[in-house]
């Protein structure tokens, strides 16, 4: 319960900081197209440098075990969202951007700074894992859903930012390598600005969304309850049913940073491969609008669920 409450705090403070972009919107500092800038520098280099700066702590055999465990946790995760969504199509009638909504979650500019916000960096550590399934679902099973099942070429999967990061960083680590003192500092500059970078990012997105459009689009509801709710549920009732964290009690803090990266709203890449893809852009942008706000509150829900059944 008490960690909820710090979560909860956190996801208030960010909520604060999104705030600021929709102000600056709204009294006309900045215009809601300026928000491109700020994605592509959190794409191409905030993120990048969050991640990479992650993995620049000592590999001790526990940091393996956990992260190869994260690994395995986030990419059931997302398949078993692409599973749901797929035996759901019809009873749903789920078209390509409502697949995607419940399969690819806002992680990179929400979830990875919250964790840091509130776990700390080592525990982004364990978050980043979530870039490995993310990324190749989503130049391979995404791209090919929105494209009528056309696949992207290898070149342009692998040269994702975040992923290549993910790389270099995985690279740095196992060989223990460390970044030069100045390069270092450079990188903690840009990894300090990304919770406030992402917030003011979302802040600037939901200032030019018609937010009555957003909240009387009647299926916006359904995804977010199965994208905030049910899909997190899903993922704490089958960690507890493997045991896996009942008999590797050290993997608690692990287990929970896999379960908000699980809770996270959807994300804003649907929007992207909706338009790539000729789709509904404006109901990927609904769903990742209403998420985001509602995730204040199922965020540390899905959190006293797991603490319930995963005790200190």
């Amino acid at each position: 319960m008490e960690f909820s409450l710090v979560l909860l705090n956190k996801l208030i403070s960010m909520a604060l900081m999104a705030i600021v972009g929709y102000a600056l919107v709204k009294l006309g500092t900045l215009k809601q197209e300026d928000s491109r800038v700020i994605s592509a520098l959190l794409l191409f280099v905030i993120q990048p440098c969050m991640i990479l700066r992650s993995l620049q702590i000592e590999l001790t055999p526990d940091r393996m075990q956990g992260f190869l465990f994260a690994t395995a946790a986030s990419s059931i995760s997302m398949l078993f969202c692409i599973l749901f969504a797929k035996l759901f199509q019809k009873v749903w009638n789920l078209d390509p951007v409502d697949r995607a909504a419940l399969t690819y979650a806002n992680v990179g500019n929400l979830i990875l700074p919250l964790i840091s916000m509130s776990l700390g960096d080592e525990m982004v550590f364990y978050g980043s894992t979530f870039q490995v399934p993310f990324n190749l679902l989503l130049w391979t099973h995404c791209y090919s859903i929105f494209m009528d099942g056309k696949r992207l070429k290898l070149k342009k999967m692998l040269t994702n930012p975040p992923l290549i990061a993910l790389a270099l960083g995985l690279f740095l680590l196992v060989t223990q390598l460390r970044l030069p003192g100045v390069i270092d500092v450079a990188v903690k500059g840009y990894h300090d600005m990304v919770a406030a970078s992402s917030m003011l990012l979302i802040g600037m997105i939901i200032a030019g969304s018609d937010l009555k459009s957003v909240f009387t689009y009647k299926k916006a509801y359904l995804i977010s309850l199965l994208r905030l709710v049910v899909l997190p549920v899903i993922c704490i009732l089958l960690l507890y049913i493997s045991g896996y964290v009942q008999r590797h009690p050290d993997m608690r803090p692990v287990a929970l940073v896999v379960v908000i990266g699980a809770s996270a709203p959807c994300g804003a890449s649907i929007v992207q491969m909706a338009v790539l893809g000729g789709k509904d852009a404006m109901k990927g942008s609904i769903y990742n609008v209403m998420s985001t706000i509602l995730c204040v509150v199922t965020i540390p829900m899905m959190i006293f669920l797991f603490q319930m059944l995963f005790p200190v």
